[in-house]
């Protein structure tokens, strides 16, 4: 019976350390996005993407993220960052649009 306990806590465990973690295409959207936007008007190192899509626990990779720019002054500003065979295209997508990225 401990036994059963110790596995199931070790397996919420892995879930949670799983939840939250940046794949590299994230992650690349994220910079890429940062490194487009002006220190004076944004809060670069808050800038947020969506995550990859994924059902039943099973992630597919996309080449299309929106990223939620923090603005200095209050709210953020969507901006699309698309993987294209020359690297990471950004464009706004949406201005002060909210922080709460819908997906």
């Amino acid at each position: 019976m401990r036994l059963v306990g110790l596995l199931s806590l070790l397996g919420c465990v892995l879930l949670l350390a799983g939840c939250g973690a940046e794949s590299p295409r994230q992650s690349g959207a994220r910079v890429a996005v940062s490194d487009s936007l002006s220190a004076t008007r944004y809060e670069v190192d808050r800038t947020r993407c969506t995550d990859d899509p994924s059902a039943w626990f099973i992630e597919r990779e996309t080449t299309v993220y929106v990223c939620a720019a923090r603005l200095r002054d209050g709210g953020c500003d969507w901006y699309q960052a698309t993987l294209k065979n020359a690297g990471w295209d950004v464009v706004l997508d949406e201005k002060n649009a909210g922080c709460m990225l819908p997906f």
